[in-house]
């Protein structure tokens, strides 16, 4: 099989998991010169986006958000492309620009994802949501408790653990990457690894295109 990586953003950049170990890179940019250009990423961001805000987000965000019940709030309808620039909600406002907390609050690593995504690369770059692939770890059942906190936390290490993944210790320095970063970046991985030996999942089927070329979809 393919050399498979899960990422997921956390404060010090973006936090990557291989099936050897866990890693922190600044930027994307970093993440695939790591990585290289072999390696199949799941990684927990939105990939390609609208260019225009649309009620509920993309049809991925709100087709992930049925699959979740008890769990919607997890799924947040991912930016259009007009917010791009925007740091805070006043600002968002001064620009009618209709974006949420959680959407701000990453919109600075979605700009740095789709700088740098394309067609061609996303034949190995999936966006997968942490939250459906722990459902389906879980009999496709959402684990409804929260991952920020310890019962959480134990739930889904239970079911990486069941699944065979070895959980790699958390990088240093701690203060730039949460448990659940990694917990979720290995949820990534888990994803990827089905990406690669074709037992994943995507909605929607098939998926609509953005205007740069980019598939709106969701894998677990």
């Amino acid at each position: 099989m393919a050399q498979v990586a899960g990422v997921d953003g956390c404060r010090g950049g973006w936090v990557v998991v291989t099936d050897e170990v866990a890693f922190v890179c600044p930027d994307f940019g970093a993440v695939l010169a790591e990585l290289g250009p072999h390696t199949v990423i799941g990684i927990d961001m939105p990939v390609g986006l609208l260019d225009d805000y649309a009620p509920g987000g993309r049809l991925a965000d709100r087709t992930t958000r049925g699959l979740l019940p008890g769990k919607k709030s997890s799924v947040f309808p991912a930016p259009a492309r007009s917010c791009f620039g925007v740091r805070s909600l006043d600002q968002a406002r001064a620009r009618d620009c209709r974006i949420n907390q959680q959407a701000l609050n990453l919109l600075e690593k979605i700009e740095d994802v789709d700088a740098r995504m394309s067609p061609v690369l996303q034949e190995r770059v999936y966006e997968v949501h942490p939250e459906l692939s722990f459902a389906a770890m879980n009999r496709d059942r959402p684990v409804l408790s929260s991952k920020t906190r310890g019962p959480g936390r134990a739930d889904r290490r239970a079911l990486l653990e069941r699944e065979g993944l070895a959980i790699p210790e958390r990088p240093r320095p701690y203060r730039e990457v949460k448990e659940d970063d990694v917990l979720d970046a290995c949820a990534a991985l888990w994803s990827a690894r089905r990406i690669a030996n074709g037992t994943a999942v995507r909605v929607p089927e098939p998926p609509p295109v953005d205007a740069r070329g980019l598939r709106m979809e969701i894998w677990w």
